[in-house]
């Protein structure tokens, strides 16, 4: 009898010890706390922050043509605006909104706003940062408009390979200027 109970206890508690490990690993993304976030959460608050200041920005300035980008809460408004108060506006707008931290505005007065924006540059710009070594391409949002490339991120990890691919940018034909927002985080080094 004492054997069949101490058999039953061993076999509880390695049930018990193997539930506990797995756990862990079995909790939805959807039920943890919302103030702690993860990589795919951050970008998930940054897309819909961005359609939410995209939206609003088009509503109240319908003359402009505007592009609104968003990294770990930093806002990057690029193309071109009316009025130099239109500028004012699109950054106030951001600026009011709840979360955001930096807002860099690039904004350019125009009689008739355009803005060309190049995904496919911009993913060309992608490809060379990702052949350097040590950088953390999933932390860097790449947007070129006009010639102009923005690079926004944070924690990206190798910064002085991040400045060498800098430098190969400018020599790509459709790039005019670079533009690094890189925002230094706790990953990221440099090595002299």
């Amino acid at each position: 009898m004492k054997s069949l109970k101490f058999l039953l206890l061993c076999t509880m508690v390695g049930i018990i010890t193997a539930c506990s490990t797995e756990a862990s690993f079995k909790v939805n993304q959807q039920l943890t706390s919302p103030y702690v976030t993860d990589a795919e959460n951050q970008r998930n608050d940054d897309a819909a922050l961005e359609k939410r200041l995209s939206g609003i920005i088009s509503d109240q300035l319908p003359q402009s043509k505007i592009k609104v980008v968003v990294t770990n809460f930093d806002v990057l408004l690029i193309g071109e605006v009316v009025s130099n108060s239109d500028k004012v506006q699109a950054e106030t707008i951001c600026k009011r909104w709840p979360g955001t931290k930096q807002i860099f505005n690039y904004l350019e007065v125009s009689d008739i706003p355009q803005i060309n924006v190049s995904s496919s540059l911009a993913d060309s710009v992608k490809d060379r940062i990702s052949s350097q070594y040590d950088i953390n391409i999933t932390n860097i949002k790449v947007t070129a408009a006009d010639g102009v490339v923005y690079i926004m991120g944070t924690n990206i990890g190798n910064l002085t390979a991040l400045q060498e691919a800098i430098k190969g940018v400018y020599t790509m034909p459709e790039v005019h200027k670079v533009v690094n927002l890189e925002q230094r985080g706790n990953l990221d080094y440099t090595i002299d």
